[in-house]
């Protein structure tokens, strides 16, 4: 797909729709149209004991659907970090039944996530403040956070770009993050979100 299309690509949210169950509470859905690259990329997570890092959780969709999905070994587990937690979130993550296997942190990523340890997380979303800053200080630490041959996935990757905010958007971030550390991870989808693995090989030295 021709990059200018891309970069003229604006995504809006879909209309809320909650999944099957119980009744959530949604105001909008930013991730619906996310799924398809969560099922590619994220399948073989699935029954595992996997260990997953959400940076930034509004209202629990995607988290939710990560229990459903991803998180449904008995032992898996995820980290949520936001510095605002939505009134919704607590209620629609209790209606899974499975409260007990998602902590959620108040607090911003960049003083959180460092303390959470290195190498601990299997795939880590990455969905926080869009300010360029701020996504740099996100990638860094989440490649610290994530194990070797753990996934990364950066959304708003196109989105919120100069037409939106013409002095602080998330895209030359990423784009930093990805020329400085190139050898040391695998690019899996480059389009309205960013994917990555981090190689499974040895970390450089010094």
């Amino acid at each position: 797909m021709p990059m200018e299309f891309l970069r003229r690509l604006v995504r809006r949210p879909a209309a809320p729709t909650a999944p099957a169950g119980p009744a959530y509470e949604f105001t909008a859905d930013w991730f619906t149209g996310n799924i398809y690259l969560f099922s590619r990329n994220l399948a073989h997570l699935a029954g595992t004991p996997c260990r997953i890092l959400e940076i930034g959780s509004f209202e629990g969709r995607a988290t939710i659907w990560m229990l459903e999905n991803l998180a449904t070994h008995p032992a898996a587990s995820i980290v949520c970090v936001d510095p605002s937690v939505h009134p919704s979130f607590g209620p629609n993550i209790e209606k899974t039944g499975r409260g007990a296997q998602v902590r959620l942190i108040s607090g911003r990523s960049g003083d959180v996530v460092g303390g959470l340890g290195a190498a601990e997380f299997d795939f880590i979303y990455v969905d926080g403040s869009h300010a360029r800053i701020d996504v740099l200080e996100d990638a860094v630490l989440s490649f610290r956070a994530a194990r070797r041959g753990a996934i990364i996935a950066f959304d708003d990757y196109l989105e919120d770009g100069p037409d939106w905010n013409p002095r602080d958007f998330a895209k030359p971030a990423i784009d930093a993050f990805l020329e400085i550390y190139a050898a040391e991870l695998e690019v899996l989808e480059r389009c309205h979100q960013v994917w990555i693995r981090k190689r499974a090989g040895e970390p450089r030295s010094g």
